[in-house]
């Protein structure tokens, strides 16, 4: 046997070091999963509030909640943004946009629209009794959405590198692009149109999301 000696030397040889697995591979699957699991609460949570019966007015910022149950739920829905945050980061990390201009352009417009929905939905928190049409609530309400069009424009162009690049197999290179394509299609509409339909915008885009997430851990998990 000499499957641990030198032949030549007849010295024993020094054990193979296994692998390490390259960080750029091990980030995108777990901020995947993150995303995907942010974006499915944001679903199941926009499903439940459209579902209830509140006796608060829709002229109230809370609506469909009280001031109290307000607050934790833009708590939550601040945890989601963060972690669909860290899914459109590992997008970027992931490579699958390639480097041409649509990446290099889209990729930084995205996470800025991503990562400035967290600060955004914290700063309802402060107004949970204030009317829908208080000067604070719309500022915010204005600045959340143009954030999320940011966003939006920023997984367009990051989806078309997607789709140049052709590091994507399947129906699953059509979700970046999706994502942002929903923002101007779906999101930014259903929000506007206001009442129960607030929700369906706001939930579609997460399944979006969700999907986005599995899509950026499935591809990391095959290219180990």
């Amino acid at each position: 046997m000499t499957g641990n000696y030198d032949v030549t030397t007849r010295t024993a040889a020094s054990p193979r070091p296994t692998p390490a697995q390259p960080a750029g591979r091990a980030f995108p699957r777990l901020s995947g999963a993150l995303c995907a699991v942010g974006g499915l609460i944001a679903v199941v949570g926009a499903a439940w509030s459209a579902t209830l019966t509140s006796p608060v007015p829709t002229e109230e910022l809370s609506w469909p909640y009280g001031p109290g149950l307000f607050r934790g739920t833009e708590t939550i829905w601040t945890v989601t943004h963060v972690l669909t945050f860290l899914g459109a980061l590992g997008l970027a990390r992931s490579g699958l946009a390639g480097r041409g201009r649509a990446a290099r352009v889209g990729t930084p417009i995205m996470l800025v629209g991503m990562a400035l929905l967290v600060p955004c939905e914290l700063a309802f928190i402060p107004l949970a009794h204030a009317a829908a049409d208080d000067p604070g609530a719309v500022l915010v309400s204005t600045l959340i959405g143009i954030s999320s069009m940011i966003a939006g424009v920023g997984f367009v162009l990051t989806g078309v590198g997607v789709l140049r690049e052709r590091a994507l197999g399947g129906a699953g290179r059509f979700v970046p692009l999706l994502c942002g394509v929903f923002v101007f299609l779906g999101l930014t509409p259903l929000v506007m149109a206001g009442g129960d339909i607030f929700f369906l915008g706001v939930g579609g885009w997460n399944v979006l999301l969700a999907l986005l997430g599995v899509v950026i851990a499935r591809t990391a998990i095959t290219r180990e």
